[in-house]
């Protein structure tokens, strides 16, 4: 693939008119549109259908998990609910990992971004996916 001033002389011929340069530029420019907006949709589903596991078109709660060393970072976008944050803080501490720093952020008007860093204590031995799976379930 070349540039785009590539692909429009190859479109595009040195000995046309003016009227035929508009005419087909008007076409190019319009084809460009809607691929942009198809793009833009097929991001949009993407961003609807997706979440862990792949297996429902419900967006939340969508939890991510990475770990450096012996610390956990924990961000989470979930509906907002009363009682979310005891939830997470209750199933973290099961697992045996403390709390250094948390965050909670309404997103919208009915979401809450959480972002924790914890600490991994004596006795946790779980991997993130199920770290991930396990904050799901709980929230």
């Amino acid at each position: 693939p070349g540039s785009d001033a590539q692909g429009w002389r190859r479109r595009f011929p040195a000995r046309m008119d003016d009227a035929s340069i508009l005419d087909q530029a008007r076409s190019y420019v319009k084809q460009l549109q809607e691929r942009v907006k198809k793009l833009e949709q097929d991001v949009e589903l993407k961003n609807i259908c997706s979440n862990n596991n792949g297996t429902s078109t419900d967006i939340f709660p969508e939890v991510k998990a990475r770990v450096s060393k012996m610390e956990v970072l924990i961000t989470i976008h979930c509906e907002k609910q009363n009682g979310v944050m005891v939830k997470i803080l209750t199933q973290l501490e099961k697992l045996r990992l403390s709390v250094k720093s948390s965050s909670v952020l309404q997103f919208g008007k009915s979401t809450f971004g959480i972002t924790i860093v914890a600490q991994m204590g004596d006795g946790y031995n779980i991997t993130v996916d199920d770290l991930v799976k396990t904050l799901q379930t709980a929230i």
